[in-house]
């Protein structure tokens, strides 16, 4: 389908609050993005006489049949309505002659962050790195209390609203429950994947989640991708660069594979420019460390002061010991985020920060374990 062609349709769902089938009538269908193994389009449903909304749909064709993984973990996701993950609305299957589409509907969101960040040349002052970043890992704290391990955090997985800075974390075809099943070592998008799985770990948790959300936020303070390998084995040499190569202790916490670390450490060569080491080229800006495409800063936004800062709570996320990792409710709150719900903090175009407010931060110093059912007046503002 051409991204100009708009389809119309008739399916029936199955409504998850009241058990009922209905029949949605789909307009304005239009192409929206190509997955590896998914097609999703964006468009109008309607419910009702009157009731329309604006809903995407991602359409896959499962090899087996039933309901998919990525279908079970949405459903329990829906039944908790956290504000920072997307929300499915219903699920459908369709045969098309020997094989059956998965339709699954979720609330449609104007942009993703890949997109946000392109709009703005890649620059955002320090509050909108905070906001984003406090909501990404308040999301990915949501899904490992619930095992939920994502397996493809980035800029693409996380939609965003621009007016109002709302995010919500997206896009669970990789995920799995972590008490169930075998894990492959090969996931997560190359930018943002842990070093334990480049390694060939295949006894992992949602730990590397956490190391792809630091991979974000250090993108945000960047304005570039943080951590570029041009290839899997590059990847951990990069982090090997910003991090030094990881110890025994490290490695035996990271469970790695003997087979595939072994020849990626024999053929290491240390940085002894150190341009990324310890990451301390976000602040330092010099021109040796601009030379270099792994150390050079492209986002102006953020004062020296506030890169610092900010450096000191990135290099306690990105650590090789999964369970160092810095995260959850310790992350949250932390008093480097506390401007932002102090009421003083304000976004570009003094917008006012409305998607979060106080009751977020006591929810998580509560341990955040009710997140989730609104008020509807808290859903308006924020959605």
């Amino acid at each position: 389908m051409t991204t100009n062609q708009k389809t119309t349709d008739e399916i029936s769902v199955l409504n998850p609050e009241t058990g009922q089938n209905i029949v949605l009538k789909l307009e304005n269908m239009k192409f929206l993005a190509a997955g590896a193994f998914s097609n999703v389009y964006r468009g109008i449903a309607e419910t009702g006489p009157g009731q329309k909304k604006e809903i995407v749909i991602k359409k896959t064709w499962p090899k087996n049949p039933g309901k998919s993984k990525e279908e079970d973990i949405l459903e329990m996701l829906r039944r908790l309505k956290h504000k920072n993950i997307v929300m499915l609305l219903y699920s459908y299957q369709k045969l098309h002659k020997d094989r059956t589409c998965l339709g699954l509907i979720f609330e449609s969101m104007p942009s993703n962050l890949h997109q946000y960040l392109k709009s703005k040349n890649r620059r955002l002052d320090m509050t909108e790195v905070k906001l984003i970043t406090w909501q990404l890992f308040r999301g990915q704290a949501h899904l490992q209390r619930l095992e939920v391990c994502h397996r493809d955090i980035k800029p693409q997985n996380l939609l965003f609203n621009p007016e109002t800075g709302l995010l919500k974390i997206s896009d669970f075809g990789s995920s799995f429950v972590q008490s169930q099943g075998e894990k492959d070592s090969y996931h997560v998008t190359r930018y943002y994947r842990p070093p334990e799985l480049i390694l060939g770990s295949k006894r992992y948790g949602c730990e590397i989640d956490i190391w792809s959300c630091g991979c974000v936020f250090g993108e945000l303070l960047k304005g570039r991708v943080f951590l570029a390998g041009k290839s899997s084995v590059n990847q951990v040499e990069v982090i090997f660069d910003a991090l030094g190569p990881p110890t025994n202790e490290d490695l035996k916490e990271m469970r790695v594979s003997n087979s595939t670390s072994t020849p990626i450490f024999q053929n290491y060569k240390t940085d002894h420019n150190k341009r990324s080491l310890n990451f301390s080229y976000l602040f330092e800006q010099s021109n040796f460390q601009q030379e270099d495409v792994n150390s050079r800063v492209m986002n102006e936004k953020i004062s020296l002061e506030d890169m610092k800062k900010a450096t000191l709570i990135l290099r306690r996320i990105l650590v090789y010991n999964p369970k160092n990792r810095f995260a959850g409710d310790k992350l949250l709150t932390n008093k480097f985020f506390s401007d932002l719900f102090e009421g003083k903090a304000v976004r570009e175009d003094n917008k006012k920060i409305d998607c979060l407010t106080k009751k977020d931060l006591e929810k998580v110093q509560r341990g955040d374990k009710t997140t989730t059912h609104e008020t509807h007046e808290t859903r308006e503002t924020c959605e």
